[in-house]
């Protein structure tokens, strides 16, 4: 399915029936946007035409240009029968054997949607000019889904991609695994979890990118006074947080491993650094950014997104 963009400001609620006339595909939503709805379905009906037509008109200059962004847009693709599994597929115009980046959004395992622009907007635009299919994915959440489980949606998310990625250009063997806080730490867990990938009848990833979680060796994060919301999540059952750490399954047959954190805490690089220590499949790479922007610009012109692409053709993503 294929639809427009409509700018709004960040908070405000779009009614049905503002989407459906427009057939929205995305609800873009900025600080600053040129557009205000906010008051629009409480218009006269004159009033209410008017704002339909600079509406319109502002739709029709983002679908262009999204036209030069994205060739294809699958939306809403189901990879199994509860409503949280979803994917949207954005594949560049005539592509084949293209690598796949598959992106988990973050929310603390309990939140989070695979259509904040932050997930999706600029790093879909950067991977499809370099020729890759992006791929934007949820799973359930707690309470319907503790982080394992939300694992095992992961990998049945990623068994539709490999299964399925001929129909948008894209290579099966070639998938890289992609995930920010919390969905970091979920795409991390499976892409390290050789035996679980096999169970599934999946391929190795190609290579994992973590933005910046807090959860690599849960373990050591619940046995030092833990912040409330992981208590929340990993309780103190000890057996879930060995389970959950993405520490217990590394060894040498791992995929390639880059971990983002930000530079402006004390705490996520150090703890990468020793997440890393001592394994060469493993780079680090800190960032002046802080947690929420380390996922929002990745994908925009810079050095943050230039060291991140240097990495992946490094690892032999091409």
């Amino acid at each position: 399915m294929r639809g427009a963009f409509l700018v709004c400001r960040v908070g405000e609620k779009v009614p049905d029936a503002l989407r459906k006339p427009l057939q929205l595909h995305r609800l873009f939503c900025v600080d600053h946007a040129p557009l205000v709805i906010g008051s629009f379905w409480n218009m006269n009906r004159q009033a209410g035409r008017a704002m339909l037509k600079r509406i319109l008109g502002v739709v029709a200059v983002l679908v262009a240009l999204a036209g030069l962004a994205y060739a294809q847009v699958f939306d809403e693709v189901a990879y199994g029968d509860h409503p949280k599994h979803r994917m949207d597929v954005y594949a560049p115009k005539g592509a084949e054997n293209a690598p796949i980046v598959l992106m988990l959004h973050g929310g603390g395992w309990r939140g989070g949607n695979k259509r904040w622009p932050n997930v999706w907007f600029s790093k879909s635009r950067h991977f499809l000019s370099k020729g890759y299919v992006f791929v934007s994915t949820a799973t359930r959440l707690m309470p319907d889904a503790d982080p394992l489980e939300q694992v095992q949606d992961l990998a049945r998310a990623m068994g539709y991609v490999q299964e399925h990625a001929a129909e948008w250009g894209g290579d099966p063997e070639r998938i890289i695994l992609m995930g920010h806080s919390s969905g970091a730490h979920v795409a991390t867990l499976l892409g390290l979890q050789q035996d679980l990938l096999a169970e599934n009848g999946l391929n190795r990833p190609l290579a994992i990118i973590s933005l910046d979680t807090a959860a690599l060796d849960v373990t050591a994060r619940m046995q030092r006074a833990p912040r409330p919301w992981l208590t929340t999540v990993f309780g103190a059952d000890e057996v879930l947080w060995k389970a959950a750490s993405p520490s217990e399954y590394m060894d040498e047959s791992d995929p390639p491993l880059l971990i983002v954190c930000s530079a402006n805490r004390a705490w996520p690089c150090p703890t990468a650094e020793g997440f890393a220590k001592e394994r060469a499949n493993i780079g680090v790479l800190p960032v002046a950014l802080d947690h929420r922007p380390i996922n929002a610009h990745l994908g925009r012109k810079g050095g943050y997104t230039d060291t991140v692409d240097e990495w992946l053709a490094g690892v032999g993503v091409r």
